[in-house]
């Protein structure tokens, strides 16, 4: 989300940044993209609340062949400095076993280093191990790829299945953007018929190339209502609770964030 826009769309949920965080952000961001020339500006991603210290997360989106790649930086309060997250597939099998929150120590060590561990030698950096800030990266990358959420048409593949932002999309209107069939996950196709559809040659429908958010189960883990003005449709995940989405009735503005501990809700099944 344009992190302009967290304050103004993200209040009704009670949810917002403060000013020190919206500013020292703001500029890190503008920082980062132009250290590394990013085709596109920066979003606010999300906050992840630890014991000690909380995650600011941003992220780059890249299109190209096929889906668009996601990048993501962070940093915490003590230096607005974004530094990118590893990749999150190294540790991901480590990762998945950790449930408890957050400390809010990046280096923090997830697993006792080996009795055996040969002493570095002097000047070197120490060996990788598997740390707080591979599992943020992992936690990440889960929490992205289960609630970034695209409407309907906001984005299309063209002749050479490049899935590119539709300058042309012009919002939804009051009913339909009330309608999660209108909503869809902005991730590499899962389903086998989207899969099959980003295959095949030629154009594609977009509502045939990405995973409808109404097809996740359990069913009723996603609620949509419009704010009590009307003027827009807000989206809210039950299974990753503190994860929220806007779009502007009858305008192109939409936009997802996350402010939560990295935990899901695995008694959403038994809730509903």
């Amino acid at each position: 989300m344009d992190i302009n826009l967290v304050s103004t769309h993200l209040g009704s949920f009670g949810f917002t940044l403060a000013a020190d965080e919206h500013s020292g952000l703001e500029v890190a961001m503008l920082e980062r993209a132009g250290a590394e020339k990013l085709p596109s500006p920066l979003q606010f991603w999300g906050r992840v609340a630890g014991k000690s210290n909380d995650y600011l997360v941003c992220v780059a989106t890249a299109s190209g062949y096929g889906f668009p790649k996601r990048s993501f930086y962070y940093c915490t309060r003590d230096s607005f400095t974004l530094k990118q997250l590893p990749p999150p597939d190294k540790y991901a099998e480590k990762a998945k076993a950790v449930t408890g929150l957050f400390s809010g120590d990046p280096s923090f060590p997830l697993e006792p280093e080996p009795e055996d561990a040969p002493e570095a030698e002097e000047g070197a950096p120490p060996p990788e191990s598997f740390r707080e800030i591979h599992r943020l990266s992992y936690v990440v990358d889960v929490i992205d790829k289960d609630t970034a959420v695209a409407p309907v048409n906001s984005w299309t593949a063209n002749a050479s299945k490049s899935v590119v932002a539709n300058k042309s999309y012009a919002g939804l209107s009051h009913a339909a953007a009330a309608e999660l069939r209108n909503y869809y996950h902005f991730r590499a196709p899962q389903t086998a018929l989207c899969v099959a559809a980003m295959e095949k040659p030629g154009l594609a429908r977009p509502s045939d190339i990405f995973d409808p958010i109404s097809a996740d189960k359990p069913a009723g883990a996603w609620t949509v209502r419009h704010n009590e003005e009307g003027t827009r449709a807000e989206l809210r995940s039950l299974y990753w609770p503190g994860f929220f989405f806007v779009q502007d009735v009858g305008g192109p503005g939409y936009g997802g964030v996350y402010f939560g501990n990295g935990l899901p809700n695995q008694d959403l099944a038994f809730a509903l």
